[in-house]
């Protein structure tokens, strides 16, 4: 199962044109900068990032129950736990890593808001999946770092959980879109 998530994410990463990996970054390199790689630097901006996506989630889980596919409801329900229990997990490690690195937070959480505007749908459903698609992918595209250059084994498993939930996350996103016939993204 697990080379199956690593081969989705080199086609995910060679297939994302380089364009789209920047608008989504909203010109943050932090993904390709070696030289300024620190956990604490991925740390304070990862925890923004999943703030966004706890953001999304609840607005999707706002609109009226009528509205609410399903299947889009349980993701954003999953999304919210995982992501919840992966920002206290990762506040804790940022304490002994000289604590919030408030630059790369704010810039994160600037990005996170522009996102939540990048598509717009009459279905809340549709909006939700069409959001989250690149904001999963942006979260792949931080994280290959951290297996690149962390040292710390804890950062590196989660970093590969990381990339595999939301690869596999994108790869549902993406066939309920295909299956739906929407193609905007």
């Amino acid at each position: 199962m697990r080379n199956i998530y690593l081969s989705l994410l080199f086609l995910l990463l060679t297939a994302m044109p380089a364009q789209a990996m920047e608008q989504n970054m909203g010109g943050h390199d932090m993904a390709h900068d070696q030289n300024a790689y620190s956990d604490r630097v991925y740390l304070s901006g990862m925890i923004a990032h999943h703030e966004g996506a706890v953001q999304m989630s609840e607005a999707l889980l706002a609109a009226p129950k009528k509205q609410q596919d399903p299947q889009v409801a349980a993701w954003a329900k999953q999304i919210i736990k995982a992501q919840k229990e992966e920002i206290e997990q990762m506040k804790a490690w940022l304490k002994d890593a000289g604590g919030l690195d408030q630059q790369a937070y704010d810039a994160m959480r600037h990005d996170m808001q522009n996102m939540m505007h990048m598509y717009t749908s009459q279905n809340p459903n549709v909006q939700f999946v069409q959001q989250m698609l690149p904001h999963h992918g942006m979260a792949v595209t931080m994280t290959v770092p951290v297996l690149v250059h962390s040292q710390k084994a804890d950062l590196l498993k989660l970093g590969q959980e990381i990339i595999e939930a939301q690869a596999a996350e994108m790869h549902a996103f993406r066939t309920w879109l295909n299956d739906r016939g929407d193609h905007n993204i």
